[in-house]
C-alpha cells in the first residue's frame, strides 16, 4: 500500500511531526510505502529510511531554490517560525496554497498514493477534496486555536471535513471541538490514541552527571524536574517558572528542553524571580530525548491546551512520572499510578505536586509506568487500527 502523509508543520518542533514520523517508519517496517509532504526552512532534514520526503521550502536563514519568500506559518509559534496564519497577507496565503497544491499534484502523479493521511482540519487538508483519492484527517487540536479569529480559512476547513472519509480524534476534548465547528462530521469521527515507538523510548541506564555536563550544566543536582516541547504561551511554562521559586533547592534543577518565540520572556521571568537552577536546553533532537526522560525525577507539562501529547507518553515509557494540567484531556493518560494533575494556572498547586514527588510522598514504580505506556499507547496498536482504516478506504 502507498500512503501519502501531509502535515502543516515540519517533522520536528511540534507533536504532529513525530506522529507522522512514527507512522511512516511503521509503514516501511510492515512492507508498505510512504511519502511525506511537509513545510521546511532548512535543507538539514533528517532522513527516514525508505521514506520519500517532499519538502515545500520557506525562507529563514538559508537561500534555497524555489523557496517562498516568507517563513512557514503556524497556528501557534514554532521553534523555527513565529509567523501565524492569522498574520499572513492575502498574497502569502495564495502562494502557500499554490505551493502545496503543486507538491500534492506532483506526488499524486509520481508516488501514486492509494490513500492520503493528512494532519489538521486546515488548509492543506482542504486542498484534497478535488482529487479522486480517499483521505483521512487526524485532528491534533492546534487548528482550533486559529478558527474563530477570522473567516478566511473556514472554507478550507469545511472542504477538508466534507471531503474526507474519516476524521481521527485523539481525545474527548478534541472530538468536542470538532463537532462544535463541524457538526456534519459526527458519523466520520473515529477515536484513535496517539502511539509512541517502544524501540525509541524505554527505561535505560544513563550517567546523570555525564548527561548534564554534555549540556554545560553543573553535575551537582540530585533531583531533576523536566519539561520538553515547544516554548509557547499555551504550554504554560510561566506557571512552571513561578512554581520553581517555591520548590527550588540547591540540589534541584529545572530543565526546559525546547525552543520558541516565548523563550526570552521566560528567561527574563526566571531572572526576575532570582532562580538559580533553571536551565534552558534549547531544541533537543527527538532521538536524544530518551536520555533526558531517564535522568529526570518528574516530567511536567503545564499546558493550557492539549490533545494527547506524545511527550507525556514518552516520559512514562522511560519510567518517569508526569504532572499535567487537569481538564485538558491529559487526564486520559495520567492516573494516580503513573502521575498527578493540578489545576490550570495554579502555580502553588503545581509546586506542591512537584515537591510531593521529589520528597517521595508519592512513589512511582518505573516498570509500572513503562508498562502503562507500552500496553496503552504502543505504536503497534495505533498502526493496526490505521492500516485497517487505510485498507477499508483505499483505491481498489
Amino acid at each position: 500500500m502507498r500512503v501519502l502523509l501531509l502535515n502543516h508543520f515540519p517533522l520536528v518542533g511540534s507533536g504532529s511531526g513525530p506522529y507522522i514520523c512514527n507512522i511512516a517508519k511503521s509503514l516501511i517496517e510492515r512492507g508498505h510505502q510512504a511519502c511525506i509532504i511537509i513545510p521546511e526552512n532548512t535543507t538539514n532534514i533528517s532522513e527516514i529510511n525508505g521514506v520519500k520526503i517532499h519538502p515545500v521550502y520557506f525562507k529563514r536563514n538559508e537561500t534555497i531554490k524555489g523557496q517562498l519568500d516568507f517563513n512557514f506559518p503556524c497556528m501557534d509559534p514554532h521553534p523555527r517560525s513565529s509567523l501565524l496564519f492569522n498574520n499572513m497577507t492575502a498574497i502569502q496565503i495564495e502562494q502557500y496554497v499554490e505551493a502545496f497544491r503543486k507538491a500534492i499534484e506532483e506526488e499524486i502523479k509520481t508516488f501514486k498514493p492509494d490513500v492520503i493521511h493528512t494532519q489538521h482540519i486546515w488548509i492543506i487538508s482542504g486542498l484534497l477534496k478535488k482529487y479522486n483519492i480517499p483521505y483521512v484527517i487526524t485532528s491534533h487540536g492546534a487548528e482550533f486555536i486559529t478558527y474563530g479569529r477570522t473567516n478566511i480559512f473556514d472554507k478550507f476547513g469545511y472542504d477538508a471535513a466534507d471531503g474526507c472519509k474519516k476524521i481521527i480524534t485523539i481525545s474527548k476534548e478534541n472530538e468536542e471541538e470538532i463537532l462544535k465547528k463541524f457538526p456534519m462530521t459526527k458519523d466520520k469521527l473515529m477515536y484513535v490514541r496517539n502511539g509512541y515507538n517502544p524501540k525509541d523510548f524505554y527505561i535505560d541506564n544513563y550517567d546523570r552527571d555525564e548527561v548534564l555536563k554534555n549540556k554545560g550544566i553543573p553535575a551537582k543536582f540530585d533531583k531533576i524536574v523536566l519539561f520538553a516541547g515547544r516554548i509557547s504561551k499555551l504550554k504554560g511554562l510561566d506557571i512552571l517558572i513561578k512554581a520553581t521559586q517555591i520548590y527550588e533547592k540547591e540540589n534541584v534543577a529545572t530543565l526546559i528542553a525546547g525552543d520558541g518565540a516565548y523563550r526570552d520572556d521566560l528567561e527574563r521571568l526566571a531572572k526576575e524571580l532570582n532562580l538559580k537552577n533553571v536551565f534552558f536546553l534549547g531544541s533537543i533532537p527527538h532521538e536524544e530525548l530518551r536520555a533526558w526522560y531517564n535522568i529526570a525525577d518528574v516530567f511536567v507539562l503545564p499546558s493550557r491546551k492539549e490533545a494527547l501529547p506524545l511527550v507525556v507518553i514518552e516520559s512514562l515509557a522511560c519510567g518517569t512520572p508526569a504532572i499535567v494540567t487537569d481538564k485538558t484531556g491529559m487526564e486520559a493518560i495520567i492516573n494516580k499510578d503513573v502521575g498527578l494533575t493540578f489545576e490550570m494556572d495554579n502555580y502553588k498547586m503545581l509546586a506542591e505536586r512537584i515537591n510531593s514527588v521529589l520528597n517521595e510522598k508519592y512513589v512511582f514504580e518505573p516498570e509500572k509506568l513503562s508498562n502503562h505506556a507500552k500496553n496503552n499507547y504502543s505504536q503497534e496498536t495505533l498502526m493496526n487500527t490505521l492500516l485497517g482504516l487505510y485498507e477499508e478506504i483505499r483505491i481498489k
